[in-house]
């Protein structure tokens, strides 16, 4: 039995019951073009809630329709998508977890002939611009508009998209944001509007809603993500959650650390900060999960196609049971074409 994965935590003001999380893992293909879904969600993070899962973080979910990554994407745009995340927060809220829906926007990575990003790019097939600082508001007035829409839903909180190379990771990047202005050059205009829009979350949805950050490893290093993890913090957010960035250089890994180097920079920016942080990739072994959390090294594992593979993942590791493996499709993993083709989803 798993005494460390059981332990119980606070975010903001919600307990959490365990040190696992489901990270925002995109079901693609079940929903419409219009941000609809037409597979039961409610029912996937449900199972997984049912399964001992602390915290659940809905996929993605698209603030805008012109920013999304895919026309399947899940929409949280208008008020119409309202009903259901509210189904999803009931069957999460039901069996005890706390449950918060990823923010999205694309930047030069969504669809569409014509896009935006922190600067011009060159991309294949695509035209990106430079996002005019009107469009900068928008994007603020967009985050904190499906950020109250989730709270109406009955969610305890959000995630702010900004890692994998998103838009709020097209800023922060030095790599990307070659601008003039306030939102480019120094580390400080570089973070501004990521820091602005955590500032306005908060101001409109109040002090006891979860506001968690995806922070992109290495994005652009690692002294820079230290210093913007603080800044984060500062600013009033209450969870980081340490994924891929866009890395600038190449992560140097201590000989005694066994896992990813994704993971490892989620245990260096835990000890810089004082609001829990958790890290993700490649973490599917309860062993695995245990090892970072007796060592202090996290606060919270996040653990994805472990949990696809496997609902009842957390359970099973708090209880010492065998738990239903990954199989690797060497395809690539079947979520990412639809979740009803995981060798698992029927099993």
């Amino acid at each position: 039995m798993s005494n460390t994965i059981n332990r119980s935590i606070k975010v903001n003001k919600h307990k959490v019951k365990n040190r696992i999380i489901m990270p925002p893992v995109v079901c693609f293909n079940w929903t419409d073009n219009d941000g609809f879904e037409i597979i039961d969600r409610a029912d996937h993070y449900g199972k997984r809630a049912k399964g001992g899962t602390g915290m659940i973080i809905i996929e993605s979910s698209s603030i805008s329709k012109d920013v999304r990554i895919c026309d399947t994407e899940l929409g949280i745009w208008k008020d119409e998508h309202i009903p259901q995340f509210e189904r999803i927060a009931k069957s999460c809220h039901d069996e005890g977890a706390v449950v918060i829906v990823q923010l999205m926007n694309a930047g030069k990575k969504a669809l569409g002939k014509t896009v935006y990003s922190s600067s011009p790019v060159e991309i294949e097939n695509k035209e990106c611009l430079e996002m005019p600082i009107q469009m900068i508001e928008k994007v603020k007035k967009d985050h904190v508009a499906a950020a109250l829409r989730a709270k109406k839903a009955g969610l305890d909180g959000i995630e702010i998209h900004g890692a994998h190379g998103y838009l709020l990771s097209q800023l922060t990047s030095k790599e990307v944001n070659k601008r003039t202005d306030s939102y480019g050059g120094s580390l400080d205009n570089r973070l501004r509007l990521s820091l602005e829009i955590v500032h306005e979350i908060r101001q409109a949805v109040g002090e006891d809603f979860i506001i968690c950050y995806r922070l992109g490893a290495n994005d652009p290093t690692m002294e820079e993500d230290k210093y913007f993890a603080k800044k984060l913090e500062e600013a009033g957010v209450d969870i980081l959650n340490v994924s891929v960035g866009i890395g600038a250089d190449s992560i140097v890994v201590p000989e005694e650390f066994k896992l990813s180097a994704i993971t490892y920079m989620g245990t260096v920016i835990h000890q810089e900060v004082n609001i829990p942080v958790a890290c993700v990739f490649g973490i599917r072994e309860a062993k695995e999960a245990e090892y970072l959390l007796e060592n202090n090294l996290i606060d919270m594992v996040a653990v994805g196609r472990g949990l696809l593979a496997d609902p009842d993942w957390t359970n099973k590791a708090i209880k010492g049971e065998d738990i239903n493996k990954c199989y690797h499709c060497r395809t690539g993993c079947k979520y990412h074409i639809d979740g009803r083709k995981c060798p698992w989803y029927n099993k």
